[in-house]
């Protein structure tokens, strides 16, 4: 049974790992428009995992028009994921 938890968060780890090399390259590709089709194809993976956060911003204190937070956001959130996957092993 303590095999299968520390699997578990192990796989956890990994998926907040993917999420934060996904989302550095979306916000580099956000950054530089030299590659359209690549930037549309982060974005449609991005999305679902931006726009919550996006939803909860709007409501929020830190609602700003111009400038989109929600990219920091969520690189913060998976930082901290990642490391309480690592505290809980």
């Amino acid at each position: 049974m303590d095999h299968l938890f520390i699997y578990i968060i192990s796989i956890g780890y990994w998926f907040f790992q993917v999420i934060k090399i996904a989302l550095t390259a979306y916000i580099i590709l956000t950054w530089l428009p030299f590659f359209p089709k690549l930037q549309t194809v982060m974005t449609d993976i991005m999305n679902p995992l931006l726009t919550p956060v996006r939803r909860l911003l709007n409501r929020s204190v830190f609602h700003t028009r111009g400038l989109d937070l929600s990219p920091i956001i969520l690189y913060l959130l998976v930082v901290y994921g990642a490391q309480l996957c690592i505290s809980l092993r």
